[in-house]
């Protein structure tokens, strides 16, 4: 799967990513695809993202498309901007919202992280945002990066991305569907 991380620490905040996707054991890391970066950059907005690799191209397909500026500054904006892509998933991209029949809502079957100069967002599959006020990871190797990043969090001598490429290392290191290099982005907050 992969690890993907965002840390907001001072005025600045970071998101980073490794780059290996995966096929059940069959792995194609950097070394032998060029499109291997996980962030998808729009205007001041950094997403990370985590499930189907076509995820990505379809986010980038709907980010070029977009009429206007996308509100991306509150809960609130972000949350309509999910409902309007999650839409645009099911009408334009054939995505299969459904995985089981018991869950209350839709998915858009990937877990996404925002970075941009108002602050850090964790997005669910099913729409739901948080705004975050130190780190967050979503993946396969989510749980070492978390713990990394705790420890590392309270070093004043690091910065966001330095924390940030720490929880991406501490994924690489210990799960199997994580691998280097890593791609990581600051961000000035506002």
């Amino acid at each position: 799967m992969t690890t993907i991380v965002v840390v907001k620490k001072g005025k600045e905040a970071a998101i980073a990513a490794d780059t290996l996707t995966t096929y059940g054991s069959q792995l194609e890391s950097a070394t032998y695809i060029k499109n291997n970066k996980k962030i998808v950059k729009h205007k001041d907005n950094f997403f990370a993202l985590t499930g189907w690799s076509a995820s990505q191209t379809v986010l980038e397909d709907f980010l070029q498309k977009v009429d206007g500026d996308l509100k991306l500054s509150t809960e609130k904006e972000i949350f309509n901007t999910l409902v309007e892509f999650h839409k645009t998933l099911k009408d334009e991209y054939y995505v299969r919202a459904e995985k089981n029949n018991s869950d209350a809502f839709e998915s858009s079957r990937a877990n996404m992280l925002l970075a941009n100069p108002s602050g850090i967002y964790a997005l669910s599959e099913y729409r739901y945002v948080k705004e975050l006020s130190r780190f967050y990871s979503y993946g396969s190797g989510s749980d070492y990066a978390l713990g990394a990043m705790y420890v590392a969090y309270g070093d004043k001598t690091k910065s966001a991305a330095d924390i940030a490429k720490i929880g991406v290392k501490a994924g690489a290191e210990f799960d199997d569907s994580t691998g280097l290099p890593i791609t990581c982005h600051k961000i000035k907050l506002k």
